[in-house]
């Protein structure tokens, strides 16, 4: 049998708890960046009365809810 020390142990210990830590936020960061980018697809904002809505149809055209404006789909860009 081989000995290890108390040191070795909790900077093993330490070192596997900061590795899940690290994948769930990264697992979780990725999920959150998906999620925005396909509801980024259905956003619209008006041209006539710059209302932002959210239009999950499939017109190329649709009207705004506010103004009755028809506007194109324009993809938003992140900021």
């Amino acid at each position: 049998m081989f000995e290890i020390s108390l040191p070795y142990i909790i900077v093993a210990y330490l070192a596997v708890i900061l590795a899940v830590l690290f994948g769930v936020w990264v697992t979780g960061d990725w999920s959150r960046k998906r999620r925005e980018k396909q509801d980024r697809k259905f956003r619209l904002v008006c041209n006539i009365c710059g209302m932002p809505y959210e239009d999950r149809t499939r017109d190329p055209i649709p009207p705004c809810p506010n103004c009755d404006a028809l506007n194109e789909r324009i993809g938003l860009r992140d900021l």
